[in-house]
């Protein structure tokens, strides 16, 4: 009969990746003080060897006696452990005797004891490296060092060519196996690397389709037919600060596209060897798979763009549009895309000619407040790629709407507190990937702005509290 372990022998153990890395710390800096000590220059560091190998020998011997706590949960996989813990042990044992044979040869007057002492030193840097790398692969998988080593490096160190792990490109989406194509390279990206042979967190291993139909030491995780009713798909859809929210805090979550391909496939009966084309697809997991074929298949006009790449604008320019009273800012992290904000008190006429330096950049454009008239918006026939365009409070009509006839790619435009009209809003029409329109205190009616998503079924028009706003549905979406 298996022997229950102790909760407080668990709680200790839990404090193992807490202190491995102080022997590392003391045990790496020991050897390069011993080295250098050597030099006749640097032998005054030879006194602080001593020290530093004692707070080494000591953390080590902690850490070892923690993981051996730590591993009475189970969980890993026995081959690997074995090989981590008595390397763990030989660095605890050589570092040890290392400190004992440099605190009894100080000064170095016995050349065998100091030969000794130089072996013990080598083994247990041996061992460090054996434990490391071990320990790491008991963490985040056998091939955590080597997943991401180029070919040429892994013919040197006599490995296998790397294997593409994940999702391989989709051609054919009626003809791609659901299980092979889909739902294992979703398990390999975010589940296997704690859920295989060498770490079996939970006893749950999803590496082959065996081991995954059977479960962990809870029992089976996926009952065929009944997402709801499965504790996979309960635990992925747990909000993710629950402790039990699964992949855990630290590890790459699962995309809302990934959750619902996985739901859809446990819902057909989580099959193995059928294809797309033999199970049924509802509008929402249609587009998730589209997905597979082309990242981009569900982003937005202006999503896509802003994914793109364009040049960064030269500084100088930006300085002087600076100085102009443009304010020029990068729309996120990544990328060279800027929006732009022109302050209250400056003249817009002459400014928007000075911004066609940047029209290939320049994504978001916020001329609200200003004095902005249908003359001054002339040139941003000019701008292109604008997503967002605000132009509340200003001082345009209708004349001065025909100007954005041309913006191919903008989704959002804030007419609020102008004076256009309902002639003046169906000049939009062309703009197939508006969304977003804001009306509110104009002379735009319901009427209006309901004529207008007869065209642009997919737009939103915001005509304010005192006015209904409306947004048809669209039942081809």
């Amino acid at each position: 009969m298996e022997q229950e372990v102790s909760d407080f022998v668990l709680f200790l153990g839990r404090f193992h990746p807490l202190i491995l890395h102080l022997p590392i710390g003391f045990l790496v800096m020991a050897t390069i003080l011993e080295g250098v000590s050597r030099l006749k220059r640097f032998d005054e560091y030879n006194k602080a060897v001593e020290l530093v190998l004692l707070l080494g020998s000591l953390s080590a011997v902690a850490a070892a006696l923690l993981g051996y706590m730590l591993a009475q949960a189970g969980g890993y996989g026995e081959q690997l452990l074995i090989i981590h813990q008595w390397s763990g042990v030989g660095v605890a044992v050589a570092s040890a005797g290392a400190y004992l044979l440099k605190r009894y040869n100080r000064n170095r007057s016995s050349a065998l004891m100091d030969r000794a002492y130089l072996s013990l030193l080598t083994i247990m840097v041996i061992a460090l490296g054996i434990a490391g790398h071990y320990g790491g692969s008991l963490t985040h998988g056998s091939d955590y060092l080597t997943q991401y080593m180029p070919n040429g490096l892994r013919t040197v160190a006599g490995l296998p060519p790397k294997e593409e792990k994940g999702f391989k490109k989709i051609t054919n989406l009626e003809e791609a196996a659901v299980y092979n194509d889909i739902i294992d390279p979703i398990f390999e990206t975010r589940c296997t690397s704690c859920h295989n042979q060498n770490k079996k967190k939970g006893e749950l291993q999803m590496h082959t389709r065996q081991l995954l139909m059977k479960g962990g030491e809870g029992g089976p995780i996926i009952v065929e037919g009944e997402a709801d009713k499965s504790e996979m798909i309960k635990r992925i859809n747990l909000p993710e600060a629950h402790d039990d929210h699964m992949p855990p805090e630290g590890k790459r979550p699962l995309t809302s596209e990934y959750k619902k391909l996985l739901e859809w496939w446990v819902n057909s009966g989580a099959p193995f060897e059928k294809r797309v084309s033999e199970l049924k697809r509802s509008k929402e997991i249609q587009s998730a798979l589209n997905t597979l074929v082309d990242p981009q298949a569900n982003m937005s006009p202006a999503e896509k763009l802003l994914a793109s790449d364009i040049d960064p604008v030269e500084s100088k320019v930006q300085t002087e549009l600076q100085k102009h009273g443009v304010d020029l800012r990068p729309v996120s992290d990544r990328g060279h895309w800027l929006q732009a904000d022109i302050k209250k008190e400056h003249s817009v006429d002459s400014l928007l000619v000075m911004l066609k330096k940047v029209s290939p950049q320049l994504t978001w454009l916020d001329l609200g407040e200003t004095t902005t008239t249908d003359k001054a918006l002339q040139p941003i026939r000019e701008f292109p790629n604008l997503t967002r365009l605000h132009l509340q409070n200003t001082r345009i009509t209708d004349k001065g709407l025909s100007e954005l006839a041309g913006l191919a790619n903008l989704e959002y435009l804030n007419l609020y507190g102008t004076a256009v009209t309902d002639a003046g809003i169906q000049q939009l029409e062309k703009l197939d990937n508006l969304t977003k329109l804001f009306v509110w205190r104009t002379q735009v009616t319901q009427e209006g702005a309901q004529d207008l998503q007869e065209t642009l079924p997919n737009l939103k028009v915001y005509l304010g509290a005192e006015k209904k706003s409306v947004a048809l549905e669209n039942d081809s979406k």
